[in-house]
């Protein structure tokens, strides 16, 4: 179930169509730049139909699982990615605006799009800023250089700064 690189919205839509397949994650480069590996696939369900307000729109899901990069540990870690697209298709910047915020604006170009570009874009979205393990999933080791709530040694006890404070106290 390949998908095709264009798709024309408005052919789609106006023929109520669905479209159904996988791209696979390698095909995305500005994806892959932000994952630690490129291995895996994306679910792609999109269903299109025109509007009670006659806009081009797509409704449907993306579901994958890729690996990000542990902040704490920095190894990888799986993320699972599971998006609901209401997508509104438009023909400039300035019908975008008009769009109702229950839609995503997509601007076509020509009539068509890239579906692998649009599905990139909607992927990139639905990533965290930052990506941990819970913290039972990480290395052990890199948890102890990673913390920077405590730089001593785990034996050696900090003097309290106060403790002067309390002695000149007590001799008053």
């Amino acid at each position: 179930s390949s998908l095709p690189i264009y798709i024309d919205p408005r052919k789609y839509a106006n023929h109520e169509m669905a479209l159904e397949g996988q791209i696979s994650l390698n095909q995305l480069k500005e994806l892959c730049a932000a994952l630690a590996s490129d291995v895996g696939e994306v679910a792609v369900h999109l269903n299109f139909k025109v509007d009670e307000d006659r806009r081009y729109i797509a409704t449907g899901n993306l579901k994958t699982q890729v690996q990000l990069i542990c902040q704490r540990c920095m190894e990888p870690t799986p993320y699972d990615v599971d998006i609901e697209l209401a997508l509104a298709f438009v023909y400039d910047e300035d019908h975008a605006k008009n769009i109702s915020t229950e839609f995503d604006p997509v601007v076509m170009t020509e009539g068509e799009i890239v579906l692998a570009k649009m599905i990139e874009e909607e992927l990139l979205l639905a990533l965290p800023v930052v990506a941990y393990h819970d913290q039972s999933g990480c290395n052990p080791i890199a948890l102890k250089y990673a913390s920077s709530t405590d730089d001593a040694p785990d034996d050696e006890e900090n003097p309290n700064p106060f403790s002067i404070l309390a002695q000149l106290k007590a001799k008053s």
